[in-house]
């Protein structure tokens, strides 16, 4: 170990110990300087956390700033994600799940995507329509992957994080809906989300303008057909979406029938978060998500 790194130790040690001290301007003193020294020093303090199990008060202390250095890095990744000219869609997801999941490995992720996308592209050939393209999806990931709606826990947080609904292949509209489409889009197949009231769906786009070149698009949504993950990859028109929105009582938007911007996804996916963990009175949490949905803003 470097004497740099011996003597960064020993002040986190240092600062760990003073953040049993009563004194609450102590500890906001001692707060600050760890939450400045960031992520470099979570490993300590959660042994730290581990190592007082007795101590609930200070465990507590230690918790709290273990998890403001979290949040502080999601808020700074989701900077820089929002200032990418790309603003990838899995990247996001995954920054998200880390609130839940805060030691995720990214590529341990996107290898178990790859294994489904490649199940997908062995069944797939230039001769597909869209219509047959989406049924093999369908069959890949409902069929043989086991993809499902999650009814008995509908509002449970693991329904909204990616990681977690390919682990228990059990998700809500919108994670099924990222699902989909991701993997659509590393195969470069134009499916992409719309968000919908309290319901989110896909688009299939017409990218070749089939439609508009047969007088069919009157009003430019340039979307062949719409696709219901949460039912197992359903296809509809845009006649049923104007019957939701009726049977809704909400009025026939434009942006109800064409793809929203991933920023937008990731707006619904915290909210989504924010709201499952309202309903188990987790209010630290729904505060925490408040300030990081602030950086897409």
């Amino acid at each position: 170990m470097k004497i740099a790194d011996i003597n960064i130790h020993s002040r986190v040690s240092s600062l760990i110990r003073l953040a049993e001290d009563p004194d609450p301007h102590v500890f906001n003193h001692v707060k600050k300087e760890l939450v400045r020294m960031g992520d470099g020093v979570v490993s300590t303090l959660e042994k730290s956390w581990c190592d007082h199990d007795t101590n609930e008060y200070h465990r507590n202390r230690i918790f709290e700033i273990i998890r403001e250095i979290q949040v502080n890095d999601i808020k700074a990744d989701l900077e820089k994600w929002k200032a990418s000219s790309t603003r990838d869609l899995l990247k996001g997801t995954l920054i998200i799940a880390r609130f839940q999941f805060p030691h995720l490995d990214f590529d341990v992720v996107d290898a178990e995507l790859e294994k489904i996308k490649q199940k997908v592209w062995l069944e797939i050939n230039e001769e597909h329509t869209a219509f047959e393209i989406v049924k093999i999806f369908n069959h890949v990931l409902f069929d043989l992957c086991g993809f499902c709606a999650s009814e008995d826990s509908f509002h449970a947080p693991q329904n909204s994080l990616i990681n977690a609904v390919l682990e228990t292949k059990r998700g809500n509209q919108l994670s099924l809906s990222i699902l989909y489409s991701v993997i659509a889009q590393k195969l470069h197949i134009p499916i992409f989300g719309i968000d919908l009231p309290n319901n989110f769906i896909l688009g299939f786009m017409d990218e070749f303008q089939t439609l508009k070149m047969l007088g069919l698009d009157k009003d430019e949504r340039n979307v062949l057909f719409y696709i219901n993950p949460y039912s197992k990859g359903r296809i509809f028109d845009q006649n049923e979406i104007e019957n939701y929105l009726k049977s809704h009582h909400l009025p026939i938007r434009h942006d109800y029938f064409v793809p929203c911007s991933n920023t937008d996804i990731l707006k619904r996916l915290i909210d989504n978060l924010a709201n499952a963990y309202l309903k188990v009175g987790e209010i630290q949490k729904v505060e925490e998500l408040e300030l990081i949905r602030k950086v897409l803003a």
